[in-house]
């Protein structure tokens, strides 16, 4: 439940408005009634596909009548602004309590608002069975095995909810899931009726992981060293290399360094080696904490960080990401837990 402040004395002309309807048939649609808590009767408004539907508030409450061919994403409309709550329309009753209130910031009017679902519709437990899940997820082989199992299921049971379609372009922006599992299950989705901005980002990054997947090779891009000097890429691979994206803000990828060093000095003389790839973009950031970790293998930063040449093609947005390539560059494997590195790099190097 987030607060969105909005200055007060914004007007809006009155678009589309809607009366207030009771439910009488048994045609399948949505029902979204609402109580508020606080001073308000203008008209509140929901954003919804592209649509935008209204209704007037009379003795602190509203309802807006309508159908939608899908579950699909919507947002609540006061005073021109959209708060950043995100809830899903169903053909159902979905209850709200809404709370308005008003502070006075340096002399300023603002207008605070809460909206919280209080009933209606499967969204809410299937939203939060998967937060739930991603509570405990790591990045692993076996973590993918067991997500690529809980969304196929849930995929097959909705192929055209708004918030699958969501969640689908999250894991393949973050790399949970890999190419192929990623492609079969944006097949089972019905992406027709899905929020195209979600669409196009999963479209996006379903590209990029077909690119780099498993078998193929990463180019040789240029990198800066510590000293500040241009390297490529591959001018320190060995027979096999763990490629770490990281960065001096990443916890996660720093408390992993201790994990690594030993998987380091346990398969180094054996011909394996581990590069770093920062995306700092501040220098002494990143050298700062090479020093402070006491990184004993090569480290490297991408020049211009989330927006470099080598993290744009590969999608690296999301940290840490791991890479076990060959002597040319051919990805062996991708964001294994290291316990499954060791376990596969005791099978390549023994």
């Amino acid at each position: 439940m987030n607060k969105n402040i909005l200055y007060l004395g914004f007007a809006l002309a009155l678009i589309g408005c809607m009366q207030p309807l009771k439910k009488t048939s048994n045609k399948q649609t949505f029902l979204v009634q609402g109580s508020i808590n606080g001073d308000f009767e203008d008209y509140i408004y929901i954003r919804f596909d592209g649509a935008l539907d209204s209704a007037k508030v009379i003795n602190n409450s509203f309802q807006l009548i309508g159908e939608v061919s899908s579950p699909k994403a919507f947002q609540f409309k006061f005073d021109s602004i959209s708060t950043s709550d995100v809830f899903y329309l169903e053909n159902d009753t979905l209850l709200f309590d809404i709370l308005i209130d008003e502070e006075t910031i340096d002399g300023q009017n603002f207008k605070l608002y809460e909206t919280k679902q209080v009933s209606g519709g499967k969204t809410p437990t299937l939203k939060k069975e998967i937060e739930t899940y991603f509570k405990s997820f790591s990045k692993s082989k076996k973590s993918r095995d067991a997500l690529y199992s809980k969304m196929d299921s849930l995929i097959k049971k909705y192929p055209n909810h708004d918030y699958l379609g969501k969640v689908l372009s999250q894991i393949a922006m973050e790399q949970n899931l890999l190419f192929n599992d990623i492609r079969g299950l944006y097949s089972n989705l019905d992406v027709d009726e899905l929020n195209p901005n979600d669409v196009a980002i999963l479209e996006n990054y379903q590209n990029k992981r077909k690119v780099f997947q498993i078998g193929n090779e990463i180019p040789n891009y240029e990198l800066i060293s510590i000293d500040s000097k241009a390297v490529e890429f591959k001018s320190h691979l060995a027979q096999y290399t763990l490629i770490q994206f990281w960065n001096s803000w990443c916890e996660k990828c720093r408390l992993q360094n201790n994990k690594l060093k030993e998987i380091y000095e346990k398969y180094n003389f054996k011909n394996f080696e581990i590069i770093s790839i920062s995306l700092d973009t501040n220098q002494q950031d990143w050298t700062s904490s090479v020093m402070e970790d006491s990184l004993p293998w090569e480290s490297y930063r991408i020049e211009k960080g989330f927006t470099g040449k080598m993290s744009s093609d590969m999608g690296i947005i999301h940290l840490p990401q791991y890479y076990l390539i060959d002597e040319k560059g051919r990805i062996i494997e991708i964001n294994l837990s290291t316990d499954e590195l060791d376990t596969i790099l005791s099978a390549l190097l023994n």
